[in-house]
């Protein structure tokens, strides 16, 4: 498994994948430079986009991690992204060839929020959308999480 985290997005991008790059990978297109181990992606879910997402994820050899334990090695078994997940899947949490993604169709900790509002509200690096210094600064306020206020702390305002 490689960190090839863009190549996921660029692949769904050439699908027409409504999308936005959140987490932190937006926080360091917003300027404050810090190590991720995934890239989080918010889209905007459509029977259409859930068949190219689907597409995708088959691509790059997604998988999700089961509650299934292998009885001989003690893991959990790894079960590959297929539609029916997709389909029945809000926050998909993924490795692939690419590294790790996580694939929101909602706004993180701002879940009345409609997606295509944040979406709108992207800016573009690189060909690339990245949520807005706004809306990013939203969700890490209403995630608490320790290493989201930090990049509160950290990102402009």
């Amino acid at each position: 498994m490689s960190n090839d985290f863009f190549r996921a997005v660029d692949l769904l991008l050439a699908r027409n994948v409504p999308l936005t790059i959140i987490g932190g990978h937006a926080v360091v297109a917003h300027g404050h430079i810090r190590a991720t181990q995934d890239i989080d992606v918010l889209f905007l879910r459509s029977p259409e986009v859930e068949q190219q997402v689907a597409e995708v994820l088959r691509e790059i050899n997604a998988f999700w991690i089961s509650d299934d334990v292998d009885p001989e090695t003690g893991i959990e078994k790894t079960v590959p992204a297929d539609i029916a997940y997709v389909r029945s899947s809000h926050l998909m949490m993924l490795g692939s060839d690419c590294g790790f993604l996580d694939l929101f169709d909602f706004v993180p900790g701002l879940a009345d929020t409609d997606v295509s509002t944040v979406l709108a509200d992207s800016i573009t690096i690189s060909g690339r959308p990245f949520a807005s210094l706004a809306w990013l600064r939203r969700m890490k306020q209403a995630s608490g999480r320790p290493i989201d206020l930090s990049d509160l702390q950290a990102l402009p305002e």
